[in-house]
C-alpha cells in the first residue's frame, strides 16, 4: 500500500513538474481573452477552458507515441475544428447579423455578445493556443512560441486601444517569466544528469522561482512608463474603414443599434454647434433602424430597396417640411374640408416659418454621415442631401476632409407653434388615408407619394418585440388621450411620472426590455427609446428608433458643445399629416449626468491614477513582505516551536518533541527520496554528525525517556536543549558555507 501511494506522489510530481506551467499558462492568457469577448460567466469559461486544455495534453501525450500516424490525426483534427469554425462564425453572421469582422475588432459593448463567435473562441482559439503551448513547452521548448501564446491578448486588447488590467498583466507575464526559468533550469539539468549535478524541483524551488519573478514584476510595474500614444489610441476608428474612400470613424451607418448597456465615453468634444437662434437644446439624428429583434435594433434587407436614390425630393416626402407644405397645398384646394383641413389651421400658429441656420465644425470630427435635426432644410444645401431614413449625407464632390468637418445648414426648430400645430390636426389613420385616396384620385398628389406615406404605417407598426405586457402597458399609458400626438406625449410622461431612473453604471441581471419596464425601471436612454417605440408600435402609431447626439452643453461663447458622453437615443413617431415628430422619453436626469461627469472628468481621472499607481505600490510591497517572510521562514517556524515548549509540562514531554522537531528539520533538508523517518536514533545521530550538529545529549535521553520510560530532571533537559539550540541551522542544512571551509580545512 505505502509503495502504492509513493508511486502515485511521484507520478503526480513529474505530472505537475512537466504540465503545471504550460497549463497554468494557457488558463490565464484565455481568462484574459474570455474577458474582453464574454459579458458574463467568465470565470465558468475559464474553469471550462481548463478541463478542454487538461484533455488535449492528455490526447497528444497519447498520440505523441506513434511517430507518423500522430501528424495524420493531428491534421485531420485540425481540419475538423478549421471546419466547425467556420460553420460557427457564419451561424454567428446569420443570427445576429453582426459580421466577424466587427465583433473582433470592435467591444462588445459596441456590437453585443455573440454566442457562435464566443463558442468559436473557446474551441477553435482555444484548440490552436493548446496545440502551439504543448509543441512549445512540453514537446519542445521554443521560447518563441511560448511568447507568441503570451502576446495574443495584447493583440487582442490592442484592437481597440484598451489596456489588460494590471494584475492580469502582471501575473501572465509572472507565468511566462516562470516558464522561462523553469524550462532553462531543465535544459540545463538535462545536460547534468550524467554529471551527477541534478535539478532539486521541490518547494524551496518552487517559492524561489514565485518570488524572483513576481518581485521582477512587481519592480517593473512601478517603473514610470512614457506617454505615448498610438495611431489607434489618437483614432478609435481606424479599424473601422471604408475600402474606397480609406475614411474611418463615422463613415458609414451602422447594421445594428449600439448596446443597451456597458457603454463608455471620455468626454471627449467632438464638435462645436452655432445656432441663429437661442433654444434650449437640438436633438441631431445620425441614423434610425428599423426592426427589434434579439434585444437589438437592426435594418432590414427588405428596406434596401425603398430607401431609393438620395437625390431628389421625394425621397424626403415624409419629412415634417415636406408634409406641411403637402397639407397646406391640399387645404388651398378646399376640397378637404371634411377631413378637418382648412386654411385656417395654417395660420393659426405661425409654424415652419423661422429657418435658422447651424453650423458644425469639428477638428477631428470626419463624418460622411453627418448629424442633423430631422427638419433640417437639405434642400436648400447642393453638397448634401437626406435619405427616406433622415440620415444627412455629403455628395460625392463634398466630401468631409480629414482635417474635421465645417457645415451649414437651415432647419426648423421643433419648438411650441410646431407641436401645438401637430397636435391640432384632425386626422386619424384611417381619415388620413382616404383623404390621402382622395387627393390621388383628384390628381392633388401622385401615385408614389401615396404609397410612400401609406408605406410607413405597413413598415414601421411592425410588432417585432411587442410582448402582450408591453401592449398591456401601453394601452394603460394612453387610454385617456385621442390623438396619436397625445398618446406620444403620453407614453413620454409615463416615464417621467413612474418613477424611471437614469443610471450609466446600472447593469441589470436581465437585459431584456421588460425587466426595464416592468422591474429595474432604471438604465440609459437607448432602454427609454427602445421602450417608447415598441409601446408606440403597440397601439398602431409608426415609430422608429434613432441614435444621435442631444447638444445641450453651452459654450463660453454661446456654441452648443458636443460630446462623445453627449450621445443620446431617441424617438420618431410618424403623426398623421405631420410626418416624422420628434419625442425623447428619457428622463431628464441624463443631462445632469453628462455634465457631471464632465465636471468630475480630472477628479475622477486623478483619482484612478491615484488608485492604480496605489495598487501598484501595495503590491509590491506585499511582494517584499512574503519574499521577507519566506526568507525568515525557517526562523519563524523555530521561534515559534521554541515557544510550544514553554508550554509543555514534564521533560519527557519536552524531550520528545524535541527529538520529532530535529527528525523534521532533518526531513527538510534532504533529498526527498531518504526515509528519514525510518531511520534509528544511531542513523539520526550519524547523519546530523555529518553536519556538524551536536544532538547527542538530545538523542540518548530521547533513547532513555521513550524505551525506558525515564524522567530526566529539568537540569539534563537544558542541557540538550541547549546543544540543540547551537546545532539546528547545522541540522536544516544552514551552514553550508561553514562547512564547506570546515572540509578545505
Amino acid at each position: 500500500m505505502t509503495d502504492k501511494r509513493d508511486r502515485l506522489e511521484k507520478w503526480l510530481l513529474r505530472s505537475l513538474e512537466k504540465y503545471f506551467l504550460p497549463l497554468l499558462l494557457g488558463t490565464v492568457v484565455m481568462n484574459v481573452i474570455f474577458d474582453t469577448y464574454y459579458s458574463i460567466n467568465v470565470s465558468v469559461a475559464t474553469l471550462g477552458f481548463t478541463l478542454y486544455e487538461i484533455f488535449l495534453f492528455w490526447f497528444f501525450e497519447k498520440i505523441k507515441k506513434k511517430k507518423i500516424l500522430r501528424f495524420f490525426i493531428y491534421c485531420g483534427i485540425g481540419a475538423v475544428m478549421v471546419f466547425l469554425s467556420g460553420m460557427l462564425i457564419g451561424a454567428g453572421w446569420q443570427r445576429s447579423g453582426v459580421s466577424f469582422y466587427e465583433w473582433f475588432y470592435l467591444s462588445s459593448s459596441e456590437v453585443g455578445a455573440v454566442f457562435e463567435y464566443n463558442a468559436f473562441i473557446f474551441g477553435g482559439l482555444g484548440f490552436f493556443l493548446i496545440s502551439v503551448l504543448y509543441y512549445f513547452t512540453v514537446y519542445r521548448f521554443r521560447i518563441f512560441g511560448v511568447m507568441l501564446v503570451t502576446m495574443f491578448p495584447f493583440v487582442i486588447y490592442g484592437k481597440r486601444a484598451d489596456s489588460i488590467e494590471t494584475l492580469n498583466l502582471t501575473f501572465m507575464m509572472t507565468i511566462f517569466l516562470a516558464m522561462m526559468v523553469h524550462q532553462r533550469l531543465v535544459a540545463d539539468d538535462t545536460k547534468k544528469e550524467n554529471s551527477g549535478s541534478k535539478l532539486m524541483i521541490n518547494s524551496s524551488y518552487t517559492v524561489g522561482i514565485a518570488l524572483f519573478v513576481t518581485f521582477v514584476g512587481a519592480v517593473t510595474m512601478l517603473l514610470p512608463k512614457p506617454e505615448f500614444k498610438s495611431q489607434l489610441e489618437n483614432n478609435t476608428g481606424i479599424f473601422k474603414f471604408n475600402v474606397n474612400t480609406n475614411k474611418t470613424a463615422y463613415d458609414d451607418l451602422n447594421d445594428v443599434s449600439s448596446p443597451r448597456f456597458g457603454a463608455d465615453s471620455t468626454g471627449e468634444v467632438l464638435f462645436t454647434v452655432r445656432s441663429s437662434q437661442d433654444v434650449p437644446e437640438i436633438y441631431m439624428r445620425r441614423q434610425s433602424f428599423d426592426y427589434y429583434r434579439s434585444e437589438q435594433w437592426v435594418l432590414r434587407d427588405e428596406f434596401n430597396d425603398w430607401r431609393g436614390i438620395e437625390d431628389g425630393a421625394d425621397n424626403e416626402v415624409n419629412s415634417p417640411l415636406y408634409l406641411y407644405n403637402m397639407m397646406k397645398g391640399l387645404a388651398e384646394t378646399g376640397r378637404y374640408e371634411k377631413y378637418g383641413l382648412t386654411n385656417d389651421l395654417f395660420g393659426k400658429y405661425n409654424e415652419y416659418k423661422t429657418k435658422p441656420w447651424l453650423n458644425i465644425s469639428g477638428t477631428t470630427y470626419s463624418p460622411s454621415y453627418i448629424p442633423a435635426p430631422l427638419m433640417a432644410a437639405t434642400e436648400q444645401l447642393g453638397y448634401c442631401s437626406r435619405n427616406v431614413h433622415g440620415e444627412v449625407r455629403y455628395r460625392g464632390g463634398y466630401s468631409a476632409t480629414y482635417g474635421g468637418i465645417g457645415i451649414s445648414y437651415g432647419y426648423t426648430a421643433e419648438g411650441n407653434a410646431e407641436n401645438a400645430y401637430v397636435n391640432s390636426l384632425p386626422f386619424t389613420r384611417a381619415s388620413f388615408e382616404r383623404m390621402l385616396n382622395e387627393a390621388m384620385n383628384n390628381g392633388d398628389i401622385t401615385p408614389y407619394q401615396y404609397s410612400n406615406i401609406l408605406r410607413v404605417y405597413e413598415l414601421y407598426t411592425e410588432q417585432g418585440g411587442v410582448s402582450d405586457r408591453i401592449a398591456e402597458l401601453a394601452h394603460k399609458a394612453t387610454k385617456d388621450c385621442e390623438s396619436d400626438y397625445e398618446k406620444c406625449e403620453a407614453l413620454v410622461n409615463y416615464f417621467l411620472k413612474n418613477g424611471y431612473i437614469y443610471d450609466l453604471d446600472f447593469e441589470p441581471d436581465d437585459e431584456s426590455i421588460e425587466y426595464f419596464l416592468f422591474d429595474s425601471k432604471t438604465g440609459v436612454c437607448t432602454s427609454y427609446a427602445t421602450a417608447m417605440v415598441l409601446m408606440a408600435r403597440a397601439e398602431g402609431i409608426p415609430a422608429r428608433y434613432v441614435e444621435g447626439f442631444a447638444a445641450f452643453e453651452r459654450g463660453a461663447n454661446g456654441e452648443y458643445i458636443v460630446r462623445d458622453s453627449h450621445a443620446h437615443a431617441f424617438v420618431e413617431a410618424y403623426i398623421a399629416g405631420a410626418g416624422w415628430v420628434t419625442f425623447d422619453p428619457t428622463v431628464p436626469d441624463y443631462k445632469q449626468v453628462a455634465q457631471q461627469q464632465q465636471g468630475a472628468g480630472n477628479a475622477a481621472e486623478a483619482i484612478r491614477t491615484f488608485i492604480d499607481y496605489f495598487s501598484r505600490i501595495a503590491l509590491f510591497l506585499g511582494v517584499v513582505f512574503v519574499l521577507v517572510f519566506v526568507i525568515f521562514l525557517d526562523r519563524i517556524v523555530e521561534l515559534f516551536f521554541r515557544l510550544r515548549m514553554k508550554f509543555r509540562k514534564t521533560s519527557a514531554e519536552k524531550t520528545l518533541a524535541l527529538y520529532r522537531r530535529i527528525i523534521r528539520l532533518l526531513e527538510l533538508s534532504s533529498d526527498r527520496d531518504a526515509n528519514i523517518r525510518g531511520m534509528t536514533p544511531q542513523q539520526i545521530l550519524s547523519l546530523a554528525e555529518s553536519r556538524d550538529a551536536e544532538i547527542s545529549r538530545a538523542v540518548s535521553l530521547f533513547e532513555q525517556v521513550c524505551f525506558g520510560g525515564y524522567e530526566p530532571a529539568a537540569v539534563e533537559f537544558e542541557a540538550a536543549y541547549s546543544c540543540y539550540k547551537q546545532s539546528w541551522k547545522a541540522l536544516a542544512n544552514k551552514n553550508k558555507k561553514k562547512l564547506k571551509r570546515a572540509s578545505a580545512q
